[in-house]
C-alpha cells in the first residue's frame, strides 16, 4: 500500500489523528466552501472522473473553467487499484489509503462514498469569457438553486453534447458535493461559467459573440421546441422550479420555446401537466444540441 501507484511514493496509510485528513471528517459543504475554500468529491466513479477531467484540463490548458484543483484522495485498499491509472496522470496529489470501506466511513463520518473521496481546492469561478468562444448550445440556469436539478442539468449537458453551462449570479454552487454526485462527475467534463450581471451578460454574449437566446418556458406565444432550428450558438435558458424563467430574460429572448404536453390523465385547467426542469432540460438539450459522434 505504501509503495505508491506505479512507483509513485505519495501513497500512505490513513491515520485517524492525521491533521491532513481534517477536511474529510464530518464533511459539511458550508465549512469546506466558506471556511477552507475546498470542496469534496464522493464515490469512486466520480473521483475517477474528477482526476481524469483535471488531467485533460491541464493537458489542454483549460483549467480556468474547471473550478477546483485536486489536493488529496482518501480511499480503501480495494478501491486503490481502480484509481491507479488516473492518479498516475495527476502527480502531486496525496493519497491516503484505509484498510476497508468501514474505516473510510469512520474517518469521514458517513458511508456514501463507495470506497473513495477526494478533496479539491477551489479556484476563482470562471466568468462569461470562459464560454464566449463556445460553439453550440449552452445551458443557462436562471436562478436554479436545487442541487439535484443543477447536477442533472450538468449530466444532461454532457449527455447531449452541450458546449457549456452558464450560471446566473443566484444559481447554486456547482461544486457542492451532492451536485457533483448527481451530475455523475459531469461538472468536471462540461465547461461552465458564472455570470456577474443578469441578464446583461446574456445580452453581451448575444451582441458581442453571436449567441441567440432561447428561453425554455410555457408562456404565451411560446413555440414548440421541435420548431426551433437546432445548431448555431445558442443560450438555452432554464428557470427555477415554480418561478420559471425571469421576466427580464423572457423580454430579452430571441425565442421562447415550450415542450407540448398531453392533456390525458385528467389534468385540470388550473393544474396543467409540466416537467421538472431536470427532465425538461434533457428534452430540450437533446433537441437543440449537437451530439458528438462516439
Amino acid at each position: 500500500m505504501t509503495e505508491g501507484v506505479r512507483g509513485w511514493p505519495q501513497v500512505e496509510p490513513a491515520s485517524a489523528d492525521d491533521p491532513r485528513l481534517a477536511p474529510y471528517r464530518g464533511v459539511r459543504d458550508a465549512d469546506l466552501r466558506g471556511r477552507d475554500g475546498l470542496c469534496c468529491i464522493e464515490t469512486a466513479r466520480v473521483v475517477r472522473r474528477f482526476l481524469a477531467g483535471w488531467a485533460r484540463a491541464v493537458r489542454d490548458g483549460r483549467t480556468a473553467w474547471f473550478g477546483c484543483e485536486p489536493v488529496s484522495v482518501l480511499c480503501d485498499e480495494r478501491t486503490l487499484p481502480t484509481l491507479a491509472a488516473d492518479l498516475d496522470r495527476v502527480p502531486g496529489v496525496q493519497v491516503f489509503v484505509a484498510r476497508d470501506a468501514a474505516e473510510v466511513t469512520a474517518l469521514s463520518g458517513y458511508d456514501l462514498h463507495s470506497g473513495a473521496l477526494a478533496i479539491a481546492r477551489r479556484l476563482p469561478e470562471p466568468g462569461i469569457e470562459a464560454l464566449a468562444a463556445a460553439e453550440g448550445t449552452v445551458a443557462a440556469c436562471d436562478g436554479i438553486v436545487h442541487t439535484d436539478n443543477l447536477g442533472a442539468i450538468f449530466r444532461n449537458a454532457a449527455s447531449f453534447g452541450a458546449a457549456g453551462v452558464l450560471l446566473s449570479p443566484h444559481s447554486s454552487d456547482p461544486l457542492l458535493r451532492k451536485t457533483i454526485r448527481v451530475s455523475m462527475g459531469r461538472t468536471f467534463a462540461v465547461p461552465w461559467a458564472r455570470a456577474a450581471r443578469w441578464p446583461e451578460d446574456l445580452r453581451e454574449l448575444r451582441e458581442r459573440h453571436g449567441f441567440r437566446i432561447v428561453a425554455a418556458e410555457d408562456a404565451p406565444g411560446a413555440v414548440d421546441v421541435a420548431d426551433v432550428p437546432p445548431g448555431g450558438r445558442t443560450l438555452l435558458v432554464f428557470g427555477a422550479e415554480g418561478a420559471g424563467v425571469s421576466r427580464e430574460v423572457l423580454a430579452l429572448a430571441d425565442c421562447v420555446a415550450r415542450i407540448p404536453m398531453s392533456t390525458l390523465g385528467g389534468a385540470l385547467a388550473d393544474d396543467p401537466p409540466s416537467l421538472n426542469v431536470a427532465v425538461a432540460s434533457a428534452v430540450m438539450l437533446h433537441r437543440l444540441s449537437k451530439i458528438a459522434p462516439g
